[in-house]
């Protein structure tokens, strides 16, 4: 047991998740006692290693949410606490806001100037072009009569530079388009939810689940500690989907030499995974995203022997971790959603039902299922069933002509407007 374990300092989830079950399961059962922050009470909310939950009413990424944060560690009495974010904005936040949450708490997230390259995907597409790390083609149109002007690969995909905002105001990340009028339509949808300058056009590289992997990594100032690699085998929605379902440990060399050269350039510290997908054309890796947050499969990693949480929150009290050989062959699955990706891969013929019968077999790690902290299962069904009504109520997820959505922070009025549970 370490010093901060026994001086009785925790850790601030911020979110509720079931990537945020993970770290606080890893963390309760050596005794680290884990606060809960969040809007949406989620799979998380209920895990029994949960001492305290505050409920957020508003944004959490805006001045009000700072304010927040602050009185949390100056009033409430969670000062020298670790803040661990699990959402993007979140991580966004914190790192803008570096120096002032720095004073109060312990914080796994590095400053603006070095997140804001790997957060943005368009610098973190830049340095991969530095460094000769494949991307997909891209287009960075500033209007919609660019389109016309660029010669640009079908079928194709819209996605934002950083992807948040879009998910919040239509429930996707990416749109796809297979011809030019449904690149416009598109498009004159999507750039009234964001900036157009933050918009990126792709060309689609053809492959499905079993093409993406992805390297894990701890890193110290863009030294790779430990990392390991994974196929995400299966996401939901199985095109373009939120989030993996799916995943695989198996070894990808080739990729943990990538990685490094992106990392290091990047001198990233903490818990990254970068994403790639293998152009099946060309046998290429090509570089997707970068997080610099808990990723949804990270449990997986602990399966392995890697544990990420507790590797992060030892980190903040400057214990790095040894380099740590991780363990193959195990496998992670968010059943919620990977029974309709499969049933969806099933109905497009990609998939036969005994195939997907015998993924279930093998050292499988369920994300949120556990005996040992059964009340989250149930959390996180009520919030997919949740989920699906209100997507479903979008029908495709476009919003009518001229209407803007805006993702704003509530009001600084409504700084304390929280329930404590």
């Amino acid at each position: 047991m370490n010093v901060a374990t026994l001086t009785g300092t925790g850790a601030i989830v911020l979110g509720s998740d079931f990537k945020a079950l993970g770290v606080v399961r890893s963390l309760g059962r050596r005794g680290i006692p884990c606060v809960l922050v969040d809007g949406l009470p989620r799979s998380a909310w209920f895990s029994r290693y949960v001492t305290r939950r505050f409920r957020w009413s508003g944004a959490m990424w805006g001045p009000a949410f700072l304010d927040f944060l602050i009185r949390l560690g100056t009033v409430e009495g969670f000062g020298q606490w670790v803040l661990m974010p699990m959402q993007d904005e979140v991580v966004e936040l914190v790192a803008r806001n570096h120096e002032a949450l720095s004073a109060i708490f312990r914080l796994v997230t590095q400053d603006w100037e070095i997140v804001r390259w790997a957060h943005d995907k368009r610098l973190a597409h830049q340095v991969a072009g530095e460094l000769g790390i494949p991307t997909p083609r891209t287009w960075y149109p500033t209007n919609a009569e660019d389109l016309q002007r660029m010669e640009i690969t079908y079928p194709a995909i819209i996605k934002p530079a950083i992807s948040i905002q879009l998910q919040y105001a239509i429930g996707r990340k990416v749109l796809p388009a297979s011809t030019p009028a449904d690149l416009l339509a598109q498009y004159r949808m999507v750039t009234t939810i964001i900036d157009p300058a933050a918009v990126m056009i792709q060309e689609t590289i053809p492959g499905d689940g079993h093409t993406q992997f992805s390297v894990a990594a701890f890193c110290n100032d863009g030294a790779v500690l430990t990392a390991m690699t994974a196929r995400r085998t299966r996401q939901f929605p199985i095109d373009y989907g939120l989030s993996s379902t799916f995943v695989e440990a198996i070894e990808v060399p080739a990729l943990l030499t990538t990685a490094e050269r992106l990392l290091g350039r990047l001198r990233l510290s903490g818990p990254v995974e970068v994403e790639f997908k293998r152009d099946q054309r060309d046998g290429t890796d090509k570089l997707l995203d970068i997080n610099v947050r808990p990723w949804g499969w990270h449990t997986l990693c602990r399966a392995c022997g890697v544990d990420f949480s507790y590797m992060q929150y030892r980190a903040a009290f400057g214990e790095l971790p040894p380099a740590i050989q991780p363990a193959y062959g195990h496998r992670w699955r968010r059943l919620v959603t990977d029974i309709p990706a499969a049933l969806q891969e099933v109905r497009r013929g990609t998939l036969s039902l005994p195939a997907y019968l015998a993924s279930l077999r093998g050292r499988t790690v369920p994300a949120v299922l556990d005996p040992r902290d059964p009340l989250p299962a149930a959390g996180d069904v009520v919030v997919a069933l949740l989920r699906s009504v209100k997507r479903g109520s979008r029908g495709q997820a476009q919003l009518p002509a001229g209407e803007r959505v805006e993702v704003v922070a509530k009001p600084d009025a409504e700084v304390g407007r929280r329930a404590v549970v």
